[in-house]
């Protein structure tokens, strides 16, 4: 299911990211995770989709414990954030609306990256 679907149900947007990504990789990412993250944190900030990507990089490239390589889930964090700002010229919320990009747009294009950037091997 989309995130703009999900969204509609009465989650924000970093909720139907992961609400999403749970669904249709039968992961465990607790929403409440992002409870907080929708609007740009309350703010405008940094796009509740975007940062709801981050989180689910971390979760399927993150390290355990301080001796991993925290490196990895950097690199494929930089590539989703060089493929939405490549796409939009930025990932805050406040300038993504101000340039007419919905939420509905950005959730589910913020998805559809993270997908394709987690199959890349970085």
């Amino acid at each position: 299911m989309k995130p703009s679907k999900i969204y509609k149900q009465g989650y924000n947007c970093a909720e139907s990211l992961i609400i999403a990504y749970n669904e249709e990789f039968n992961a465990s990412i607790p929403v409440r995770l992002c409870t907080a993250l929708g609007g740009g944190c309350g703010v405008g900030s940094i796009c509740g989709a975007v940062n709801a990507a981050a989180i689910i990089i971390g979760e399927v490239k993150g390290r355990d414990d301080s001796t991993g390589d925290k490196m990895i889930a950097k690199r494929y964090v930089q590539a989703f954030m060089k493929e939405i700002n490549g796409r939009y010229g930025t990932h805050m919320c406040k300038e993504l609306k101000a340039n007419k990009v919905t939420c509905a747009e950005i959730m589910d294009v913020s998805y559809e990256v993270v997908k394709e950037v987690l199959k890349q091997d970085l």
